[in-house]
């Protein structure tokens, strides 16, 4: 094994096989990966990943950006340094946001919400639900819990676990960017009706985990029928009814309801360096 491929190795066996619950994001992670300790080894012939320093993680974002790579695409790469970083208990050698490293993605228009051609999609889909179609009782739950809790697509296809405490119901958010899951109160009647939807679409379905994806799907597969069918329907971001779009409209109804800016951003499962503006404007 040649030092490129062992560094790699070592990595990867830092982080572990089970260290994220989705195979999204776990696969995009493992290459990004990859990737790191490569040019770490090729730059400076490190021979273990527990000696990484400050340094290594400069010269790979250098080579990022000669690479001309997009901010998002940079930043999903610094997801996994900061992964390994945390495996090998140095988290500190990273900095907290990437704007230190001069990636910034700037996002100040919201999207625009076309709510008639929302509502057009949901009842197209949910004339199939009714019909015994368990990919549209699937996409019909999940839909659900994005509009009452503000999920991303596949957040809302991995979220069913509920934790009841001094009489308040808590979902706990699975599928996040990075692995990192989070937990939020269902506050309002729209958000418990959310959760007893994925309850009973998870038991229609026949799943044996309590999440609303038919046991004979791989969550890619319904990450992929869910896309496929909301498009189907009408739903795209040129018609203002895209899935990532309904997150918007969360957004933007918590801060009617005066919901302070920071606690909104948390709620949608951002860090403190993602600015507002690309949900609420200027």
């Amino acid at each position: 094994m040649g030092k490129h491929e062992s560094l790699a190795s070592q990595a990867l066996a830092r982080i572990g096989k089970d260290w994220s619950k989705s195979s999204l994001t776990r696969e995009k992670l493992l290459s990004n990966t990859r990737e790191f300790a490569r040019h770490i080894a090729s730059s400076y012939g490190l021979e273990r990943i527990d000696h990484l320093k400050p340094g290594h993680i400069q010269s790979y974002v250098n080579s990022l950006h000669e690479r001309g790579l997009s901010p998002s695409t940079m930043a999903d790469k610094m997801t996994a340094v900061r992964v390994i970083a945390s495996a090998i208990g140095k988290q500190n050698i990273v900095e907290r946001h990437n704007a230190g490293y001069g990636i910034q993605r700037d996002r100040i228009n919201p999207q625009t919400v076309n709510h008639e051609r929302l509502v057009e999609v949901r009842q197209a889909i949910a004339a199939r639900a009714d019909q015994g179609d368990k990919i549209a009782r699937m996409v019909s739950a999940a839909d659900g819990l994005r509009v009452a809790f503000g999920l991303r697509a596949k957040e809302s296809l991995m979220s069913s676990k509920v934790e009841v405490r001094n009489g308040k119901q808590y979902l706990t958010i699975e599928g996040a960017k990075g692995g990192r899951p989070r937990e939020l109160e269902a506050r309002t009647d729209a958000q418990v009706k959310a959760l007893q939807a994925v309850a009973e679409t998870a038991r229609d379905v026949g799943s044996g985990t309590g999440r609303i994806i038919p046991p004979d799907m791989s969550l890619k597969q319904a990450y992929d029928a869910q896309r496929n069918l909301w498009r189907e329907c009408g739903g795209t971001r040129v018609a203002g009814a895209n899935m990532h779009g309904e997150r918007h409209g969360y957004a933007r109804e918590r801060d009617a309801e005066g919901a302070e800016k920071s606690a909104i951003m948390s709620e949608l499962g951002h860090g403190e360096d993602r600015s507002p503006s690309a949900y609420l404007g200027k």
